[in-house]
């Protein structure tokens, strides 16, 4: 086939970027796609129609045009820039970091290399060393408002609340109704357990692009803190399993002010909570809803209860669920003989925000395979026993649990078979704390919630859960061989203490 000469080609570059001009994105890219396939070398209709084909979400159709443009053209920086921003859409944010290195060294002044940057940085982990690629964007660029955003997130990332506090109040007041900001000023609020400001910064989470696909649609009026005596209340857990098992501690408060109490949450929640009585009805989502006079949703509850203070937020720590009594534990097999049995979670949900640091992973339990007396019970959902990397070493036994557990009633059922859980931060965690089960829990280093960065030695969410951090340098071991030495030092008898 015979190369069209570079003015027909520079002539269909320019046909291109007019129709893209003018709006026709798929004139456009289809003119593009034509004047590709007759000059593959043309270096402005490559860039281009890699941009189109990244918008288009197509990351592996721009990443082929970018990655041999960038080898050809090192110090071009839209390039660099168009290259990383690709990778980080295509879910490889370290392989970003390279491109979008060498496109800040080649212009130091150009804020969306810096932006593309902090963001690849940020994305992939890397959140301390995002911090100053997003204020280099800022200085550049005051007004970028993503950057800023992102830099707010950061900075609570890696518990420098004061300083996302700051950021998140000079954008409120340039912009005094965006959500985000809103929510992350909460956020650095909550932590350090500025409760007051926290929960009415915490109401904007409803307004935010990632959190308002969870506001239920109902059309009673909601809640606002106003007398209850005598209403029928519906109570929506709208967020995850983990924050639902943690607020319905104060279901009881609505009671005590004369509301009938519906709550409606996730079916593998019904069980349980039906069986706990924090509510006088409980209901799956997609249930029939019943007749009501008000609506609530449950992470709303301790601003409308006017909680603002640790005693009123965390409560004594009583354990307030209760199992069903009919529930079996399905397995005799570790619930049988004197040994010590310990639960363990090693991942949360893999689609959470922090899942890459606060999911510690099976293999950071080998510190714990060789202390003797203990049955080990796996309650890990997800990855069987013996497949995906999940094998003990040879001669220690795990018992696989996780497999005969179809709801948390389940789980509840099995937490109180055991002595310990030991777990990553996960749902488990606040289902032993809220049972009383003894539970440890291991924490990241970064990306500490904000609820157990607020917690004090004298305000903690349950009595019977003790924190192990992970280790600066960010690995997990010595983490979980302290996890060893104190499950050897404490635990002497055949039971363990609620500490």
């Amino acid at each position: 086939m015979t190369r069209p000469p570079a003015s027909t080609a520079d002539a269909q570059y320019q046909a291109a970027l007019g129709a893209a001009r003018a709006g026709d994105v798929a004139g456009a890219r289809q003119l593009l796609e034509r004047a590709f396939g007759g000059n593959r070398t043309h270096i402005g209709i490559r860039n281009a129609l890699a941009v189109l084909r990244l918008e288009a979400g197509e990351t592996s159709g721009a990443i082929a045009l970018l990655k041999p443009l960038a080898r050809e053209l090192p110090g071009a920086v839209p390039i660099q820039l168009n290259l990383g921003n690709a990778l980080v859409a295509a879910g490889r944010a370290g392989d970003a970091v390279a491109p979008l290195k060498r496109a800040t060294s080649l212009d130091p002044t150009d804020h969306l290399a810096w932006y593309g940057l902090g963001r690849a940085l940020q994305t992939a982990g890397r959140v301390a060393e995002a911090i100053p690629a997003y204020r280099r964007c800022l200085q550049l660029d005051a007004g970028h408002v993503l950057a800023r955003a992102n830099l707010i997130a950061a900075l609570n990332f890696v518990e420098q609340y004061d300083a996302a506090e700051q950021e998140a109040r000079v954008v409120l007041a340039a912009a005094p109704d965006d959500a985000g900001a809103h929510l992350n000023l909460a956020m650095s609020l909550l932590a350090r357990g500025q409760w007051a400001e926290g929960w009415a910064e915490y109401e904007w989470r409803e307004q935010t692009a990632m959190l308002a696909r969870q506001r239920r649609t109902v059309v009673t009026p909601r809640w606002e803190g106003q007398a209850l005596a005598g209403c029928v209340v519906l109570v929506n857990a709208e967020q995850g399993f983990g924050d639902t098992l943690q607020f319905v501690r104060y279901l009881p408060a609505l009671r005590q002010r004369g509301a009938r109490v519906i709550l409606q949450c996730p079916a593998p929640l019904v069980a349980l909570l039906q069986a706990s009585a924090l509510a006088d009805q409980v209901l799956a989502f997609g249930d029939p809803m019943p007749a009501h006079d008000l609506h609530v949703p449950l992470t709303g509850l301790p601003q409308r209860l006017a909680l603002h203070d640790h005693a009123t937020v965390t409560g004594d720590g009583t354990p307030y669920l209760t199992p069903p009594p009919d529930r079996p534990v399905l397995e005799a097999a570790w619930t049988a003989g004197a040994s010590r049995r310990v639960g363990l979670v090693w991942a949360g949900s893999p689609t959470h925000v922090n899942d890459m640091h606060r999911s510690c992973g099976f293999a950071a339990l080998d510190p714990l395979w060789t202390l003797r007396g203990v049955t080990w019970v796996s309650l890990q959902a997800g990855v069987p026993v013996g497949r995906g990397g999940v094998t003990p070493p040879k001669g220690t036994v795990l018992h696989d649990h996780a497999a005969r557990l179809e709801d948390f009633a389940d789980t509840a059922v099995a937490l109180r078979a055991l002595d310990l859980v030991i777990t990553v931060d996960s749902a488990v965690a606040h289902l032993a704390g809220a049972l009383g089960t003894p539970c440890w829990l291991l924490l990241p280093q970064v990306g500490l919630d904000w609820r157990w960065a607020a917690e004090t030695s004298a305000a903690r969410w349950y009595r019977s859960v003790r924190t192990f951090r992970q280790d600066p340098t960010g690995g997990w071991r010595p983490t979980l061989e302290a996890v060893r030495a104190a499950l050897e030092t404490e635990c002497g008898g055949a039971r363990l203490p609620v500490v």
